[in-house]
Parts: C-alpha cells; structure tokens; sequence
C-alpha cells in the first residue's frame, strides 16, 4: 500500500514535469518566431514612425496670422538706374526660381504672381526688387511668373495672363492668382496681395492719377482672383490685341 501509492505519486509529478517542458517548448517557439518577424517589420516600422513623424510636424504648423507682423505700411521707393537682375537675386536669397514660403508659419494663401512682359525689363527689375520682400513681409506662399510676348506683333496682355494661368497651374495648385502690370509697383504692404470671396482690384489708386481710380469701374492693372473665380468667368478675352478694353471686358463678365 505504501509503495503503490509512493509509485502513483511519482508518476503524478513526471506527468506535470513533462507537461511543463511541453509548455516551456511552445513558448520559446512562439517567442522566437515573434521576434525573428519583429526583426523583419522593423525597417518598415522605422518608417511608418519617420514618416508619421514629419506628417506631424508639418500638420502642426500653425497658419501665419491674418495680419502679418513684419508690415510697414507706406514706403517711399526708390529706384536704382543701375540695377541688375543679379543684384535682385542677392538681395532676396531665400528666394528660388521665384518661389518663396514663409518658414515660421504655414501660409494662408498660395498665391501666383503673373506679370505679362515685352520689352520692359527695367520696370520688371523695378518691379521685382520691391516686390519679392512686400511679399515676403506679407508671409505669402507665393510663386511670380513673367510671361513673355516674343515678335512685334500688337501686345496681347489677356492671352497672356491666360498662358500664365495655365502654366503656373502645371507646377502648383494655387489658390489665388495676382495679374499685375509690370510698370505697377505697390507701396503700400497692407494692400494685401490675397484673393476674397469676390475678384479684387488692388489698384484703387496711382501717383500718376493722383492716387484716384483712372475712370469709374476701373479693373485694370493689379488684379486678384481665385482659381474658381477666373474659371467660373472663363479668363480673359483672346480677342484684345494693343492696349487697354481687356480689363473691362473681364469685370463686366
């Protein structure tokens, strides 16, 4: 009786022995199989994590202010007779191939500059030195385009702002779209270079009219629209060869 029982008991213990060998084995191959994929995901975990790391920072930029702290209001200009195109790019580093973004904030428009040109490279000098740092000031995302006429046919200002339009487009989805007179220069950095719920004019006034529109409904010179805005009234009119009418044309459709 002794025996027997002392028999009964060892099994017993062999068979928990057995059964905890069992459970320690398929442990350590659950273990090692989950390390051994671990090891495999983790260059694209790395990933996941890198780039989850700059969509976060980039979404937690905050939008620059609706007023810009860097304005200065009127100033008075000067222009140099000797200025160059190197000169300008020296003065305005932080600008590339004509695009600049402000650094501390995210923007809150994107906005292109479309300048039609023929034959007026000084005023376009003039124009882009005092331009790219008003713009700056302003904290825009901005990109500026000079659309050239080649030949000596009659000017074509409106085919040319359509052509801008077109390919600026190519290269960015902006939101605005400024279409400036090359001999325009603003002095003024509170005039805002941004688009509103309606087509804007921001050209109220010039020093040659006495700072008074040129006539009643003026929409010439500086104008600002929206993507949606200038395709809703299907850009300007082709048809405008030498001066003037295709602004008309524009704000009466």
């Amino acid at each position: 009786m002794g025996l027997g029982s002392a028999i009964l008991h060892l099994s017993y213990k062999f068979r928990l022995l057995l059964l905890f060998i069992l459970c320690m084995m398929v442990v350590a191959w659950a273990t090692s199989s989950y390390l051994v994929d671990t090891v495999q995901e983790t260059p694209k975990a790395k990933s996941v994590v890198m780039n989850f790391g700059k969509a976060t920072v980039k979404s937690t930029m905050s939008h620059c202010p609706a007023l810009s702290p860097y304005l200065q209001g009127l100033s008075k200009l000067k222009f140099k007779a000797s200025l160059t195109l190197e000169e300008v790019r020296k003065e305005n580093p932080q600008v590339a191939k004509g695009r600049h973004r402000p650094a501390e904030c995210s923007a809150l428009q994107r906005v292109a500059i479309l300048i039609p040109h023929r034959n007026r490279e000084k005023h376009l000098l003039y124009l882009l030195e005092h331009l790219h740092p008003f713009l700056q000031r302003q904290q825009l995302d901005y990109g500026i385009y000079v659309i050239h006429q080649a030949g000596n046919t009659k000017f074509n200002r409106a085919k040319l702002l359509n052509v801008g339009y077109l390919e600026a487009l190519k290269e960015e989805n902006w939101d605005c779209f400024i279409f400036h007179d090359v001999d325009l220069v603003p002095e003024n950095d509170f005039n805002m270079y941004m688009c509103d719920k309606q087509p804007k004019h921001l050209v109220v006034g010039r020093n040659n009219t006495g700072y008074r529109l040129r006539y009643q409904g003026y929409f010439g010179g500086v104008t600002a629209l929206t993507r949606d805005q200038f395709s809703k009234v299907n850009g300007f009119s082709n048809n405008y060869w030498g001066w003037g009418a295709e602004d008309d044309d524009l704000r009466i459709r």
